[in-house]
């Protein structure tokens, strides 16, 4: 969020109040002695080879009260090289061509000057504006000054370029300084008519005040911009004393932010308000987060409970009060579980089907979501396994009137593979082909037919009509087992291209009648014809 800019603005703006902040240090870093009246005298010192010949009554009276070396030349002129850092380069080139010069500056006491002058092997230095121009307590007082002020001047900058809106109130909420920034906001506002007046006009409502050393509330604000848009701040305050500063951090990024989020929500709470799936959301702290109605209907928790956002052992634990959970009757084992439920979800691998006391069905698995959430989906499934129950009970009562006929018989599909045989068949041929790891074909099938009975045409009539797929008619023929039973194979179409096959013992009137009335197949009556 913008707030976190804060920090920064604090530390560069050292608090609040930087004017008056800083000529309060630079009044401190003046000593009373040098905001005074300069001295109309000039302090004048005379040197010869840098010996100090001759005083004027100023100088004279300053070496009377400082603490000083032998050698006054070289302090006299390090000290004043203070004030004027380029003394000691013009001094030794004026010294060999003898050429005197003054350098001048301008303090908060006023102007200062030092004056060189030469008169044959005499040297003269005349100091202007420094009431003790050789005391160390001046000098040093006086870089004290020229620091403030340069701190000053950057802080100055600082604000100026700062892009966060800053002003300050009195302790009447009037404003008495704003910085660069807010007077940008009010130019492009609708106030910017009046932005080169004063008082400037007022652009935000205060947020509330925070005291030195609190975390200020930030207050969310909107500012309508000429061109019509609107632009969002956060507005901090800070007082201290009877004054406050205030800043406006551009919110922008974080409103839009946040609306779309917002649109992201409802968008995903209007889907899952569909979803017949009941869905409960739970942060990393196991917090429940999000839910949907499927989740109400099925589990019979109250909408307001759910929203007062349990934590998943309080919503487990309610399941189990309500007998929407598999009953476990050894609580330590039901904490137990609650546990492992949670390390699967977070994995990806829960997956359970409860069966509930009142004979419903649920399909429960888990999700793992990001930052450490994970998701519940419950299904309902009793209809579904009802069904599958109902259809697998069909199949069974299907199985068992086919095992109940007499016939031997196999059902070929249309790709020619066996898809049922009944007892029977199994008992005839020695063989169940529905246990058979591999898939059985026709061509297997008649293999082992033809192992087991007399060479007849019927079989390679058999493999042309299964791979027949149109103009099928059921036809039927004598076959005879190398036992000597003669066995009716009949062949018949059945719907969806699938081909039955079925084998009957023949008696001996049977055998009579079947041999010279035995059913040609199409193809072979078309050859024939």
């Amino acid at each position: 969020m913008s707030i976190a800019l804060l920090p920064m603005a604090l530390v560069l703006l050292g608090g609040f109040g930087i004017g008056g902040l800083v000529l309060w240090l630079f009044s401190q870093a003046v000593p009373p002695t040098a905001r005074q009246v300069q001295y109309s005298e000039p302090h004048v010192f005379t040197f010869e080879n840098r010996e100090l010949v001759a005083t004027s009554p100023a100088a004279k009276q300053a070496l009377s009260v400082e603490d000083l070396d032998e050698d006054i030349f070289h302090q006299l002129i390090s000290r004043l090289s203070t004030l004027f850092p380029a003394l000691q380069d013009r001094l030794d080139n004026a010294e060999q061509l003898k050429i005197p010069f003054t350098l001048h500056d301008l303090t908060s006491g006023g102007p200062i000057s030092v004056a060189v002058t030469f008169d044959d092997r005499l040297l003269s230095v005349a100091v202007t504006g420094i009431a003790a121009p050789l005391s160390r307590k001046i000098l040093v007082d006086h870089d004290r000054a020229k620091a403030a002020n340069a701190e000053l001047q950057v802080l100055r900058g600082t604000v100026e370029t700062s892009p966060v809106a800053m002003w300050r109130e009195d302790a009447g909420g009037n404003i008495d300084w704003v910085n660069k920034a807010y007077r940008d906001l009010v130019e492009d506002s609708e106030e910017g008519k009046n932005a080169a007046k004063w008082p400037i006009p007022r652009l935000f409502d205060s947020s509330p005040v925070a005291c030195p050393g609190e975390q200020a509330v930030p207050k969310r604000s909107k500012l309508t911009k000429l061109s019509g848009d609107t632009d969002w701040f956060e507005i901090a305050s800070y007082g201290r004393d009877e004054s406050s500063l205030h800043y406006a951090f551009d919110a922008n990024a974080t409103v839009k932010a946040e609306n779309s989020l917002r649109s992201y929500m409802q968008t995903l709470t209007q889907t899952f308000a569909y979803l017949p799936t009941g869905l409960a959301i739970f942060d990393k702290s196991r917090q429940l987060v999000l839910f949907n109605p499927a989740l109400m209907e099925l589990t019979s928790l109250r909408p307001e409970w759910l929203s007062a956002r349990p934590t998943l052992y309080d919503f487990l634990n309610q399941l189990r009060e309500s007998r929407m959970i598999p009953e476990r009757k050894d609580f330590c084992d039901w904490r137990k579980k609650i546990a492992q439920l949670e390390q699967s979800a977070q994995d990806g691998t829960y997956g359970e089907t409860w069966t509930l006391p009142n004979g419903q069905i649920y399909r429960v698995t888990g999700r793992p979501h990001p930052e450490g959430a994970i998701a519940f989906l419950i299904e309902n499934i009793t209809a579904e396994m009802s069904l599958t129950r109902k259809f697998r009970q069909e199949l069974e009562l299907s199985q068992s009137l086919f095992d109940s006929i007499p016939e031997a018989i196999a059902i070929f599909g249309p790709e020619g593979v066996v898809t049922m045989a009944n007892a029977a068949y199994t008992a005839l041929w020695g063989s169940d082909p529905m246990s058979e790891v591999a898939q059985i074909s026709v061509v297997d099938a008649i293999k082992q037919w033809q192992e087991k009975t007399m060479p007849s045409p019927i079989w390679g009539d058999l493999r042309d009509f299964s791979v027949q797929m149109s103009e099928r008619v059921e036809w039927s023929g004598m076959v005879t087992l190398n036992d000597g039973r003669a066995m009716i194979c009949r062949v018949a179409p059945l719907p969806g291209n699938t081909t039955l096959v079925g084998f009957t013992e023949a008696d001996a009137q049977v055998r009579e009648t079947i041999v010279p009335m035995a059913v040609v197949p199409p193809n072979r009556a078309r050859m024939s014809g």
